[in-house]
């Protein structure tokens, strides 16, 4: 793994390459780089989205500002990089709305823990206006088994293993819960064309606690990736 777990740290601007097509940042926003990164090396037109995750990150601001959502529809790889560097339309909550809105996905699977009432998932006039399918899964077993209508993109956030909501935080799932759920999903993990994964330091718990949930995941999914294409 070529990650020095040890010296990760809290850094918006944190986003780097792995072997084997797996993206790890801090910050969550970065995703929708790699996400487009990987759709034009791979030429597919469509791919099935899986987001693992305490929260939906489902904010989509741009509805409500059409004049900006039209320039954002247009922009090329270069300025979708702009959009999320200055972090005002798009930013740790509110990356998948875009991706969805810019036809990437045919559908999105939820599997998150915030409790967020009835207003789950992404807006419903996103949802229309693209035809994009969205599915809520309520448990892990369920999400493990989701029905792939396109190319798998899977996407982690290491917060979903944190059950405190409060900032620099940590309730953590214990090892043995973390390491259930990570096999439940390791077929989906493997046969996925591309893994983003978000560290999100304050979110994740203490930054020890991060630090810890990246030495259990980040090993795992490296060795199953590199095991697959070997």
């Amino acid at each position: 793994m070529d990650v020095n777990v040890d010296s990760l740290q809290k850094d918006d601007g944190y986003f780097v390459a792995l072997p084997d097509s797996v993206w790890l940042m801090d910050n969550h926003k970065w995703a929708l780089a790699a996400w487009l990164i990987t759709m034009e090396k791979s030429g597919f037109a469509k791919y099935t989205l899986a987001h693992a995750d305490y929260h939906w990150d489902d904010i989509y601001d741009m509805l409500e500002s059409p004049e900006v959502q039209q320039r954002f529809l247009a922009a090329n790889l270069y300025g979708v990089l702009e959009f999320i560097e200055e972090e005002h339309w798009i930013r740790y909550d509110s990356f998948i709305a875009p991706a969805v809105a810019r036809g990437m996905f045919d559908t999105v699977h939820f599997f998150c823990k915030q409790d967020s009432g009835s207003d789950v998932g992404l807006p419903i006039q996103l949802l229309a206006s693209t035809g994009v399918a969205q599915v809520i899964h309520q448990t892990p077993e369920e999400f493990a088994s989701l029905h792939l209508t396109s190319p798998l993109i899977f996407d982690l956030c290491l917060d979903l293993f944190n059950k405190s909501t409060q900032f620099q935080q940590g309730d953590l799932w214990s090892d043995e819960e973390v390491l259930g759920f990570m096999n439940l999903v390791r077929p989906l993990i493997v046969d996925a064309s591309a893994v983003t994964i978000s560290l999100s330091f304050d979110c994740s718990g203490t930054a020890d606690d991060t630090r810890h949930l990246a030495a259990l995941v980040l090993p795992l999914i490296a060795a199953w990736r590199a095991s697959a294409r070997s």
